[in-house]
């Protein structure tokens, strides 16, 4: 028997012998990959808000071709559900009784932003309103 083929001959018997090691091995890797897998996956991150948050009114003057569902998904901050509460919102702020918004006029938008001044007794006191009124 040549060199070579005896090296193959031992090789296949290292592995027959070791066949049930490298199975057991295999398998406490994988059981140790799902473990630290679901670990990762089940983790909940949960930011907490180091300031209050105060809700705040700016203006904005409606633009050709602007609807109340597209200016409501740009301003919308995190505490609204969804585009539909914070356009109840607007229609409420604006007394607005349809979607109906006309180029030129100005809305109410209602959002919300963190507190530089917990101190203030403005803030304290609930809703600041911000002029964001464009000259023109």
């Amino acid at each position: 028997m040549s060199r070579t083929a005896a090296i193959i001959v031992e090789s296949q018997d290292y592995y027959r012998e070791n066949k049930k090691r490298i199975w057991l091995l295999g398998i406490i890797i994988l059981i140790f990959a799902v473990i630290f897998s679901v670990g990762f996956i089940t983790k909940t991150v949960t930011a907490s808000r180091n300031r209050e948050r105060v809700k705040l009114v700016t203006s904005i003057e409606i633009q050709k071709g602007d609807t109340l569902w597209a200016i409501a998904s740009e301003h919308m901050s995190d505490e609204y559900d969804n585009v539909k509460d914070y356009i109840d919102e607007i229609k409420l702020s604006n007394g607005l009784v349809s979607d109906e918004i006309h180029t030129g006029n100005f809305l109410i938008l209602p959002y919300y932003e963190d507190s530089e001044y917990k101190e203030d007794s403005a803030y304290k006191e609930g809703v600041i309103y911000q002029d964001n009124f464009a000259s023109k």
